[in-house]
């Protein structure tokens, strides 16, 4: 069920009239967990299935480590091992047996297929990756285990962040599913102001950018101008997309007394790479950092171990993006600059907080990033290869990407806005809206601009795939 669909907005009104009449927890969160798992299965019924499997086998696993220390181990292992075999049998498994198959091909050695062709379930990086990170985190005693059934299974499958993220920690959703919630008018203020901040990313940004993106990549012989053009839009699409889906999350969650993480924080105005990864998808950053990179030694072991450490991690975020080999590729790019960040900032500690040297800083960034969407989006190594020739050696067809650019201009300048405005109104890590005396006008002017200029096809969002 998508954000942008009518039916999510009687889903929406349903739920709210009906969950604020419950007023207790102990009424609430079963209505509510039904809830999910009803907005869940209208995506594909049988999904359901797996997402209980997952939550429950990481209840037990929380559970058993807590009152059978002796075997904490195996429960751990059981715990992580169960959502994690899902998500390599769903996501994984035939990239894995297909790339097999490709190398013995090439050593003359064929074999039979045994790729499975399942269906990929919305979001199932998402609820797996949330029912690991519970399960680390009562072995490692940061945590108590959840022993209320279902507190735990609404913590995993809470329906606005289920499909897409944020990726939620269990020390900060949990203590707010089982408290008593009240709607305060700073909810009704910074959920209105998440959901149509969202939907004006989504449907006016996103959507409007992508038509004119694809039928760019969609160009047989493009040139490197036009190349250039469309990721400039892709970049702004797939900022629009998911910061977008992650507004709407927040912002529904609101209206239900609860406050998600925040998952962006003006990503494209970052000096360097690893200020970049501390914006961009945070809930994702921070949990390969808490249970890959440190899992793996972070920068305990030496210098040379923490470059690796930090390459390894890297990777596999880009892996965690699908199954394939330019996502690989993307997160090994984004490794490979924050190596070279952290060995810059060995020679030159103190940064300069000169004006012109912080602009500039952004701007190599921001090119560094801009190239890094084209390793995401491509997934045909000929066409990349393509690319990349194009882009050093052929210049034509420039005066169309200047008006392409031209194009995206106004998508560009309200995702400019908006991230400005989001700074002022409500400000990283706080969930009381500020500025009260340009909260309506504005949020008036992002309605307007939504019905007027509002894309009336878009389709559903970038990272369901994920």
């Amino acid at each position: 069920m998508l954000f942008n669909s009518f039916a999510f907005a009687i889903f929406l009104f349903v739920v709210l009239a009906f969950y604020w009449t419950l007023r207790t927890p102990e009424r609430q969160n079963p209505f509510l967990l039904i809830a999910s798992l009803f907005f869940y299965g209208v995506g594909g019924p049988w999904f359901v299935l797996l997402i209980l499997l997952c939550a429950s086998s990481a209840y037990v696993a929380g559970v058993l480590i807590e009152d059978r220390p002796e075997q904490s181990r195996h429960a751990l292992i059981l715990g992580a091992l169960i959502p994690l075999l899902v998500l390599f049998t769903f996501k994984y498994f035939d990239f894995f047996f297909e790339s097999v198959d490709s190398t013995l091909d090439t050593l003359g050695l064929p074999v039979s297929d045994v790729t499975l062709r399942l269906g990929l379930p919305i979001g199932i990086s998402f609820f797996t990756f949330q029912s690991v990170g519970y399960v680390v985190d009562v072995h490692r005693g940061s945590i108590s285990a959840e022993r209320n059934l279902v507190d735990f299974l609404l913590f995993v499958t809470f329906f606005p962040q289920l499909v897409a993220g944020p990726i939620e920690r269990a020390d900060h959703l949990l203590p707010q599913i089982r408290r008593q919630r009240t709607f305060t008018d700073a909810d009704l203020g910074g959920g209105a102001f998440l959901i149509i901040q969202g939907f004006a990313k989504k449907i006016v940004i996103a959507d409007n950018a992508k038509p004119i993106v694809d039928s760019l990549f969609e160009l047989d012989g493009i040139s490197g101008p036009l190349i250039l053009a469309g990721l400039i839009g892709f970049t702004f699409q797939i900022y629009g997309d998911f910061s977008g889906y992650s507004d709407i999350a927040r912002g529904v969650s609101r209206l239900m007394g609860f406050e998600l993480l925040e998952n962006f924080h003006r990503p494209y105005w970052s000096p360097n790479p690893s200020e970049f990864w501390r914006r961009w998808h945070m809930t994702l950053s921070s949990w390969f950092r808490d249970y890959v990179y440190i899992a793996l030694g972070g920068n305990r072991s030496g210098a040379a171990r923490t470059l690796v450490n930090l390459l390894g991690t890297m990777t596999l975020s880009g892996l965690w993006h699908g199954a394939s080999a330019n996502f690989v590729l993307w997160g090994a790019f984004h490794g490979l600059l924050l190596i070279a960040h952290r060995l810059w900032r060995q020679r030159r500690p103190v940064a300069s907080t000169n004006t012109v040297s912080v602009m500039a800083s952004r701007l190599v960034m921001f090119a560094f990033t801009v190239y890094g969407w084209m390793l995401f989006r491509v997934t045909d190594w000929s066409t990349l290869r393509e690319y990349h020739s194009s882009l050093l050696t052929d210049t034509t067809q420039g005066s169309l990407a200047i008006i392409t650019v031209a194009s995206l201009l106004p998508y560009i300048a309200l995702s400019i806005v908006i991230d400005i405005v989001e700074a002022r109104v409500l400000p990283h890590g706080q969930g009381e809206p500020r500025g009260r005396f340009i909260l309506a006008p504005y949020l008036a002017a992002l309605t307007l601009i939504i019905i007027v200029y509002g894309a009336a096809s878009g389709g559903e969002f970038i990272y369901f795939k994920f």
